[in-house]
């Protein structure tokens, strides 16, 4: 499996980590990211934040720029959007308190599970039916040090090996966001990621966002690479981590 491959060891995961920081995007999509993650490592306050328009406009004007409106997908409105984090706002702000990198039970993550439904299944980000990816990214600039934003080419394909979830009802797309959230604590718990992993380079701004980035450079070397490179590239990582 290639979460066995890419989550062996600390040293492997890095390894793809830095390889997405150094070929994955570089331009708007990544400023506009880091002006939001900026605000909530400058104020710590998400009452504050949720306050203000700005915030509202920067999230979906990112969402935007990854390409979350385009070929069938289209955002909803921003005055859409805000209304509907109101309308979680208690459970963000219950939420906002947990960390990732700070959760060291899966038994937490079973106590969380009902406001992040409610926070899933209340927010609206795209017109269209599916939410799981739009959603997701929303989550990730709300709650940064807990959810992993999720998409189909990287995610759901590294984690099912397809890009098809059951999107029937909202308690079907949660329960696999749920299954990637439960991943994302075994990676963190297995290979003792904590909040200084995440030295703010580049797309390295979040625990959450590190397992998302070792995963996208994982499958983007996957992708240009034969296998026997990969596995020749894997065998010098081992044998660097032994000297």
């Amino acid at each position: 499996m290639l979460e066995e491959i890419l989550f062996k060891n600390r040293k492997i995961f890095f390894y793809f980590v830095d390889y997405c920081n150094n070929k994955y995007r570089s331009g708007h999509d990544l400023s506009l990211y880091r002006d939001i993650i900026d605000l909530h490592r400058r104020n710590n306050n998400l009452d504050m934040l949720l306050n203000q328009n700005s915030f509202y406009n920067l999230i979906m004007e990112t969402l935007s720029a990854w390409n979350m409106d385009q070929q069938g997908a289209e955002l909803t409105s921003v005055d859409d959007f805000k209304a509907s984090v109101q309308t979680v706002k208690p459970a963000l702000y219950e939420m906002y308190k947990y960390k990732l990198y700070d959760i060291d039970r899966r038994a937490i993550i079973e106590q969380i599970a009902t406001p992040l439904k409610s926070i899933f299944c209340n927010l609206k980000v795209m017109k269209t039916k599916t939410r799981i990816v739009g959603v997701s990214k929303a989550m990730h600039f709300l709650l940064p040090d807990l959810i992993m934003p999720i998409d189909r080419r990287y995610i759901l394909n590294f984690f099912y090996g397809n890009t098809n979830i059951d999107s029937k009802t909202c308690d079907k797309e949660f329960k696999t966001f749920k299954e990637i959230f439960q991943k994302t604590f075994q990676v963190k718990r297995n290979l003792c990621l904590k909040k200084e992993d995440a030295n703010g380079e580049g797309w390295k701004t979040s625990v959450p966002k590190l397992i998302d980035n070792a995963i996208i450079g994982f499958l983007r070397y996957l992708y240009s690479h034969e296998v026997d490179t990969l596995k020749s590239k894997l065998t010098e990582i081992e044998k660097a981590e032994e000297r």
